[in-house]
């Protein structure tokens, strides 16, 4: 009898060690290391956007109005005091002073990069410069940054006084304050296209065709990208032009060379402008024609030649 006692007693302890040690097992398994989370989409950190989509992306996803807005289109929302927008003069403070469209605030080209952060993200961005072009490239890196942006066609000097007559306002108008910006897919982003306003060239990315002649005449090593439709290409072109119409550049990234300038040219800079500033965030060093093949190397009676 006491065999039989004895003989319970040692199992009894033997299951109670073995429930004892499966208790810790399972502790142990459930236990959260630093670096773990419940929620499984958690575990894993969020993709990082690169330069290149973006790039993509802004060609992939372009509007028909190709990130540009009418002069009537604009006129009619500055009548109508359009207040889901936001129209930004890139001019220089003198000439904004000399006049302005009406309810437009001024943040001067080179100075945009200190502003990324303090547009409002709700309301959609026009920026007006003087032809077109330098807004071109504007638009292009505010679309990248995360905004909803376009330029004013031909600008202030070109298309709202030049074209159309349109009246001008001397009242200037602060930067509204309190608002919430866009939010840049990541702070890399954000750098890099803040860096583009601060590190701008003299030449502000652009070239004048008597210049880009004197190259051409002179055989420097460049690359001269016609972006305008192919049907017009084809009538005739800058001479050494190759053609890669301006929806479809980041289909082609690998016919432009980065082992030299790139001159991009369109039809009056501001589509000139706007695939500059992709390239040069994609390191190219790219320049866009000022005023374009039509309003630029045309107008000038530079030579134009048929592609063979």
């Amino acid at each position: 009898m006491r065999m039989t006692n004895l003989r319970r007693h040692r199992i009894f302890v033997l299951l109670a060690v073995f429930m004892l040690l499966a208790v810790v097992a399972a502790g142990c398994g459930t236990e959260k290391t630093p670096d773990q989370t419940t929620d499984k989409g958690a575990q894993e950190p969020a993709a990082q956007v690169s330069m290149e989509k973006l790039a993509n992306d802004y060609f992939d996803n372009m509007p028909d109005n190709i990130y540009k807005i009418p002069l009537e289109e604009l006129k009619a929302k500055v009548d109508a005091n359009d207040s889901s927008i936001l129209i930004v003069d890139i001019r220089s403070a003198e000439d904004y002073s000399k006049g302005h469209i009406k309810g437009s605030v001024n943040i001067p080209f080179a100075e945009m990069g200190k502003y990324l952060d303090k547009l409002p993200g709700d309301k959609e961005i026009i920026v007006a410069c003087y032809t077109g072009q330098t807004a071109g490239q504007t638009v292009a890196v505010l679309n990248v940054y995360g905004y909803n942006a376009r330029s004013l066609h031909l600008g202030v000097k070109s298309g709202w006084v030049g074209k159309t007559n349109y009246p001008l306002d001397t009242t200037a108008v602060s930067l509204p304050t309190g608002v919430t910006p866009a939010k840049a897919p990541s702070a890399e982003i954000a750098q890099q296209c803040a860096d583009y306003f601060n590190n701008l060239p003299e030449s502000l990315n652009k070239i004048d065709s008597d210049k880009l002649k004197a190259k051409i005449d002179a055989k420097e090593d460049i690359q001269i990208v016609s972006i305008r439709d192919a049907k017009d290409y084809v009538k005739g072109d800058i001479p050494g032009a190759i053609n890669i119409p301006f929806k479809e550049v980041n289909k082609n990234l690998d016919k432009i060379s980065k082992d030299k300038p790139v001159v991009v040219s369109c039809y009056t800079g501001q589509t000139a402008g706007q695939t500059v500033a992709i390239l040069k965030l994609l390191g190219y060093d790219a320049y866009s024609l000022s005023s374009g093949f039509d309003l630029g190397w045309t107008a000038g009676g530079f030579p134009v030649v048929v592609p063979e």
